[in-house]
């Protein structure tokens, strides 16, 4: 072999090394640097991941019936990349064409096989990709319209008109979903697919609105239990693996693997739904007739502190969530509010428990007025002279309660009123509580005021733990929201205990206090107001309401109160009506915390006792009912 043909040999074989080289490369490049390249280019075998959302905690009361809830829905999406593609969508247009002839279901193995080819050699196989696509769509569409209930001629306007990711339907019952999954699987159909996720359903929607609160549509919770609670109530997502056989096409209903989700825990709340019905249904009669501004009902286990029931307005429905930024505060923790003469009882308590006075103990009231040095007046809605303890209780004298509390003085009045928990929050678990506002006692004019409830702001939970406190025998504890977290295998896995914040008075001085304060609702403000078959004691408060655009009070406008408890000698109940700014919707109707306030506490308590099952403590007369004012 001559020079020139080795040279020109080994510049061919070089040639060709070079060129196998660079294929070999390209090829280990598409194989792997480019691999999700071609993924989108041609299908091939691979997985994919989809989501399992995790189950969300349920929310239930002290009897596990449930407040909020969740429902299994999904969302149908359109893959518009892969209805793009003739390659995977051409199964479905051919077994298509198959199922239409008389005899395809009797056909089985090799025949089908030879039916398919000879379909595909004869008509799909010399259709245009354009055509494909087309078919396959309007198959897919004729389906899933028919499964769910859509029109199949809006189905494939939003697909045409759709990109990438295209939503056909959200909110698909989960049975629903996997049924349209099985049709789409046995007709081979591609691109579409469904989200899974979880809807928060409250079944009670109406029902303590703003202790529940809701999640929103991406399942983020927004307020109240649901907020405050999340970091037990949510889980953890899972996923599984979704096939994809050498065809590309998506086995929808197979996965080749599944990592399950950790569900969410339970919370169980203090609230008994049968009481809180009770509270919501009252709190709407009275909300409809004077429509105040904001007004709430308040029901506390004394001994526990345990919330009972706790109903706000407004409110809103938690599934339809309309009027939602008008209604959002929750009054009873949220809002503050001059409360008037059910304060009284911070001196009186202080006077009985520092032995300064006891219920026989009387002092002149003035006629009407007293007044001190530095221009300190205290003015009454009626010309008393004398009155024991128990009838300037009864009386709600302004001048009586003051000269109770002088006999303590100013320094320790205040000592008793952060005492009973004013001007400091009660560790109240969901968000957004204020703590109040307390004037300075350095200013004479500010502690007269304060010993009948002016010129300091409280919130309705506030006089709600006061009041726990006298009925339990003097013990001020922090409200309980949330009585355990549970698994959902059953097992309590974390609980609150009653939790006392300090000893405010003593035993005798509580009893000493409910005995004064049944006065109310025997000879006083609440004389006309009965609860057949139980004694029943507490306090009125009628507030004018101080108006900062006009600087001055007005006579015209009432914040109402009424902070009561039953029975009398160890009650079993706190319940505390709030009734800011009603309207006067009778000319001749006299308001006030006796007219307005009281009478809804009697009808709630007359129901929670019923419902309770306390034993009667007086005898209940034939044809006796509840009378009012």
């Amino acid at each position: 072999m001559d020079k020139a043909l080795r040279f020109r040999t080994l510049i061919a074989c070089l040639v060709l090394v070079a060129g196998l080289s660079a294929l070999s490369g390209r090829l280990l490049m598409l194989q792997s640097w480019d691999r999700k390249m071609t993924d989108g280019m041609t299908p091939g075998s691979f997985q994919v991941n989809r989501s399992i959302p995790a189950q969300r905690g349920l929310i239930v009361d002290r009897n596990n019936e449930p407040l909020a809830q969740n429902r299994p829905l999904a969302t149908l999406v359109a893959d518009g990349k892969h209805l793009k593609n003739s390659v995977i969508t051409q199964k479905a247009v051919l077994y298509n064409y198959a199922g239409q002839a008389s005899d395809w279901a009797l056909l089985e193995g090799k025949a089908r096989r030879d039916r398919l080819r000879q379909i595909k050699r004869d008509f799909v196989g010399k259709m245009k990709r354009e055509q494909i696509l087309r078919e396959h769509l309007v198959i897919a569409t004729e389906l899933i319209g028919r499964e769910l209930n859509l029109p199949a001629g809006e189905l494939l306007e939003k697909i045409e008109k759709g990109r990438m990711r295209i939503v056909l339907k959200k909110d698909i019952r989960e049975d629903d979903a996997r049924r349209v999954e099985k049709m789409l699987s046995e007709n081979f159909i591609q691109g579409f697919g469904f989200e899974r996720y979880e809807k928060r359903y409250y079944p009670m929607p109406q029902l303590a609105t703003h202790i529940v609160n809701f999640c929103n549509a991406e399942g983020k919770p927004q307020g109240g239990i649901e907020k405050s609670m999340d970091e037990y109530l949510r889980g953890k997502d899972g996923f599984r693996t979704l096939k994809r056989d050498q065809n590309g096409l998506v086995k929808l209903t197979a996965s080749a693997a599944v990592n399950p989700p950790r569900l969410g825990k339970h919370v169980k709340l203090s609230l008994d739904i049968g009481i809180q019905s009770v509270v919501e249904e009252e709190l709407s009669l009275v909300c409809e007739r004077y429509k105040p501004k904001h007004a709430s009902i308040i029901i506390i286990d004394p001994q526990t502190g345990d919330v009972l029931a706790m109903a706000n307005r407004p409110h809103y429905d938690l599934n339809l969530r309309e009027n939602v930024q008008k209604a959002w505060s929750g009054f009873a923790w949220e809002g503050v509010y001059e409360p008037g003469s059910v304060m009284k009882i911070v001196g009186m308590s202080a006077a009985l428990n520092e032995g300064k006075a006891n219920r026989e103990s009387s002092v002149h009231c003035g006629w009407g007025k007293i007044n001190r040095p530095g221009g300190v007046r205290v003015r009454d809605h009626h010309a008393y002279g004398f009155l024991s303890f128990d009838l300037v209780m009864a009386k709600s004298s302004n001048p009586g309660a003051f000269l109770f509390s002088e006999m303590v003085g100013s320094q320790m009045f205040y000592q008793y009123l952060r005492g009973f928990g004013f001007g400091k929050k009660t560790g109240f678990l969901l968000p957004g509580e204020i703590s109040g506002f307390i004037t300075e006692p350095k200013y004479p004019q500010n502690f007269a005021s304060a010993t009948f409830g002016y010129g300091l702001s409280v919130t309705p939970l506030q006089i709600a733990m006061a009041y726990a406190a006298i009925a339990n025998g003097g013990r001020l504890l922090k409200p309980r929201l949330v009585k355990s977290v549970i698994a959902n295998n059953g097992r309590e896995v974390q609980s609150t205990p009653v939790q006392m914040v300090r000893r405010i008075i003593s035993k005798e001085t509580a009893r000493s206090m409910r005995g004064a304060l049944e006065q109310v609702a025997l000879v006083g403000t609440g004389r006309k107001t009965k609860i057949p078959g139980y004694r029943y004691c507490g306090k009125t408060g009628t507030a004018w309401k101080y108006i900062p655009e006009e600087k001055r009070y007005n006579t015209d406008r009432y914040a109402l109160t009424f902070a009561g408890m039953l029975p009398v000698d160890e009650p079993e109940f706190v319940c505390v009506v709030t009734i800011d700014d009603p309207q006067q919707t009778d000319p001749d109707e006299k308001i006030g915390g006796g007219t307005v306030a009281l009478p809804v506490f009697a009808r709630v308590a007359a129901r929670v006792a019923a419902r309770l099952n306390i034993t009667p403590t007086e005898p209940i007369l034939e044809g006796e009912s509840l009378t009012f004012n």
